[in-house]
C-alpha cells in the first residue's frame, strides 16, 4: 500500500476526516491496488470516520446530531466501503449493545472496543434463504444444561450472508441472531455476542466462505470488503453470549412479531442513516459533473468553442441534482428529528425511516445514472466517482430494509389506516393533491376487493407501493424545504421535476397537460441557471472530491501516474 495512506488521525480528533492523507488525491489510483489493499485502506478510513466523530454511548443511545452527522460526512460517500463498515459498527452493532449495557460489564467493555475500533463488528441477521422475511430465520441456539448455549446453522440456506466476518487483521466479533431454543421450545429469536475470529483465523466451529474467490465473484463497482457467508457447526457459548433475559415460549403471532421489530430496532435506524448518505452521493455527482461541464468545450462551425454546459440537456440534470440536494437536506432535518421523538408510535418512525430511504435512494440512484452519461467515456471509469457511486446506492438500497418490501408494508398499513403518517403543512400544493388523491385511488381499489392479502391487491395494488410512497416523500420534502424558507427558485425547481415523475396523473386530476408541464419545468430552469456555480460551491464538496476531470491539473497528475508504454526512442 502506498506509504502516503498509511498515517490516522489521533483518536477523537475534531476534524474533518476527508483532510487526511487517507482520503487525498494523488498519483497512486486506487484501482492498482489489489482487492485485498483496498479492503485494509477502507478498514483505515472507517477507523478514521469512527475517531474523528469519537460518538459516545449517549450519542448511540439517544440518536443525537453527532449521530446522525456522521451519516453525512463526505467521507462516507468518498469510501462506501469505510462507510458500510462504520455504519455496521455504530449504528447495527452499538445500537443493538446500548440496550444491554446496564448492569453488564462485559458488554460495557465490548462497547468500548466498538466505539474505538478496537474489534470490527458484525450484525449477523439475514440468511441466505431468509432475506426481509428475517423472523423465519433458521439459525438456532439451544440452552445447554449447564446454562451455556450451542450455536448451529442447521442447512445451507439457514448460512449467514453479507457481513465481511472473514479475517481480515483486526480482530472480529459479532452479533448473530438466531432461535432460541429451550427444552425443545421456540423462545423467538434473540441476538447473541460472540467472537468470530482474531484477525488471522475464524474461531473454532465457525467458517467464513470469502465472496472474492474461485467460488463466487466479487462484487463489481463500489469499494470492494470481504462480503462472506458464515456457517456455525455447534459452537459453544457461555451464558452471557445472550443479551438479555432468558425470556419464555410465545405463541401469540403479534406479540413475537413486536418482540421481533424491538429486536432488530437498529434496522429501521439505519435505513433512515444510509438515507442520509444519498444527499452526499448528490452533492458530489453534481459537483463532479457541473465541474467537468464547465471545463469541458466543444467546437462550433464558426471555430469557436463553447463549454458543453450550455447546453439544456447538460445543466438540466445538474441543476435538477442540486435542487433536489438542497430539499433533501431538508427533508432529512425533519425527520431525523420526529424520528427521534419517543412518543411518537413506533410504526410511525419506521414509516418515517421507510419513506426518506425510498425517496432519496430514487432521486440519488437517478441523478448518478444520468450524471454519469453525461461525462461520456469518462463517467465509464470508478476513478471519476460517480458509476461506483450508482453501483454503492444498489446496496444501499437492499442494505436494512430492501427498498420496495418496505415499501409495500408500509402502504398495505397505511391503506388499512392502521396509522397515519403526519399530513401536509402546504395540503393544497400539487404534491400533496397528487398524494391525497394517489390514497384515494387505491382505498377505492382495497374496498372493491377481498382484502389486502388477496390476488387482486397483489396484482393491482402492490405493484404501486413504491410510487405511492415515493409521492408521500415528495410531498414532505417539499414541506420541509419550504418551511425552512429554502429559495424559492430551488423549491420551484423541485416542485416541477417532482410533477413530471408522474406526469399522467396531473394532466389528467390536475388540469396540467404536459406542455404546461414543460413550461413549468422550463420556467425553473432558466430561474436557476445564473445561480449553478453558486449552487456547486453550496455543495461544500470541493475540498472533499479531487477526481481526475475536475480539473486540468488533476487530470495531469492522474496521468502522470499511469501506467506507460511506448517505443525505446520514447512516446512524446
Amino acid at each position: 500500500m502506498p506509504a502516503s495512506l498509511e498515517s490516522l488521525p489521533a483518536h477523537g480528533q475534531k476534524t474533518n476526516v476527508s483532510d487526511n492523507t487517507l482520503f487525498g488525491f494523488g498519483k497512486t489510483f486506487e484501482g492498482y491496488l489489489s482487492y485485498a489493499d483496498r479492503i485494509q485502506l477502507s478498514l483505515k478510513r472507517a477507523k478514521a470516520i469512527i475517531d474523528a466523530h469519537a460518538l459516545t454511548v449517549h450519542d448511540i443511545e439517544t440518536l443525537t446530531r453527532s449521530f446522525w452527522n456522521v451519516h453525512t460526512d463526505h467521507a462516507m460517500a468518498m469510501d462506501t466501503g469505510a462507510g458500510t463498515l462504520v455504519t455496521i459498527q455504530i449504528n447495527l452493532v452499538a445500537g443493538t449493545l446500548v440496550k444491554y449495557l446496564k448492569g453488564n460489564s462485559y458488554v460495557k467493555s465490548l462497547m468500548a472496543d466498538v466505539l474505538s475500533f478496537n474489534v470490527l463488528a458484525h450484525y449477523c441477521l439475514t440468511e441466505v434463504g431468509h432475506g426481509l422475511d428475517a423472523i423465519n430465520i433458521e439459525t438456532t441456539s439451544t440452552l445447554l444444561d449447564d446454562g451455556g448455549f450451542e450455536l448451529h446453522t442447521p442447512h445451507p440456506g439457514a448460512a449467514k450472508i453479507m457481513p465481511p466476518t472473514s479475517p481480515c487483521a483486526i480482530p472480529a466479533i459479532g452479533i448473530v441472531f438466531a432461535k432460541l431454543i429451550v427444552k425443545g421450545q421456540d423462545y423467538g429469536i434473540r441476538p447473541f455476542v460472540l467472537p468470530l475470529n482474531d484477525g488471522k483465523v475464524m474461531m473454532p466451529g465457525i467458517t467464513a466462505k470469502y465472496f472474492i474467490s474461485l467460488l463466487l465473484p466479487p462484487r463489481e463497482g463500489p469499494p470492494p470488503l470481504n462480503h462472506s457467508i458464515t456457517c456455525f457447526n455447534r459452537v459453544k457459548l457461555p451464558h452471557d453470549a445472550l443479551l438479555g433475559p432468558l425470556g419464555s415460549h410465545v405463541e401469540d403471532k403479534i406479540a413475537i412479531r413486536a418482540n421481533h421489530i424491538n429486536t432488530i430496532w437498529r434496522t429501521a435506524v439505519g435505513a433512515l442513516a444510509l438515507a442520509g448518505s444519498c444527499i452526499t452521493t448528490m452533492d458530489r455527482s453534481a459537483y463532479i459533473a457541473g465541474r467537468y461541464s464547465q471545463r469541458r468545450t466543444v467546437g462550433l462551425p464558426d471555430k469557436s468553442r463553447v463549454p458543453i454546459l450550455s447546453f439544456r440537456t447538460q445543466h438540466k440534470p445538474i441543476l435538477t441534482t442540486l435542487a433536489q440536494a438542497f430539499v433533501a437536506k431538508e427533508f432529512f432535518q425533519v425527520a431525523i428529528t420526529k424520528f427521534a421523538e419517543e412518543s411518537t408510535d413506533l410504526r410511525v418512525r419506521q414509516a418515517w425511516s421507510t419513506i426518506v430511504k425510498a425517496t432519496l435512494v430514487e432521486h440519488s440512484k437517478t441523478a448518478t445514472l444520468l450524471l454519469a452519461e453525461r461525462c461520456g467515456a469518462q463517467g465509464l471509469f470508478a476513478h471519476n466517482e460517480m458509476c461506483s457511486m450508482h453501483a454503492s446506492l444498489l446496496g444501499l438500497s437492499t442494505a436494512e430494509g430492501d427498498v420496495l418490501g418496505l415499501c409495500i408494508r408500509l402502504v398495505s398499513e397505511l391503506l388499512q389506516e392502521r396509522y397515519h403518517v403526519p399530513s401536509s403543512t402546504h395540503p393544497t400544493s400539487l404534491l400533496a393533491l397528487h398524494e391525497q388523491g394517489l390514497f384515494a385511488e387505491n382505498r377505492a381499489i382495497l374496498a372493491k376487493i377481498s382484502g389486502h392479502r388477496s390476488a387482486d391487491f397483489n396484482n393491482l395494488v402492490l405493484p404501486k407501493s413504491e410510487q405511492i410512497v415515493r409521492a408521500i416523500g415528495h410531498r414532505m420534502a417539499y414541506d420541509a424545504a419550504v418551511d425552512a424558507g429554502l429559495d424559492p427558485r430551488i423549491t420551484s425547481l423541485y416542485l416541477a421535476t417532482a410533477v413530471k415523475l408522474d406526469s399522467a396523473w396531473y394532466s389528467e386530476n390536475a388540469d396540467l397537460p404536459r406542455h404546461l408541464q414543460d413550461a413549468q419545468e422550463n420556467e425553473a430552469i432558466c430561474a436557476a441557471l445564473p445561480c449553478l456555480d453558486e449552487w456547486l460551491v453550496k455543495t461544500g464538496v470541493e475540498r472533499h472530491s479531487q477526481v481526475p476531470i475536475l480539473s486540468e491539473s488533476n487530470w495531469a497528475t492522474f496521468v502522470e501516474g499511469l501506467q506507460e508504454f511506448g517505443s525505446d526512442e520514447g512516446a512524446y
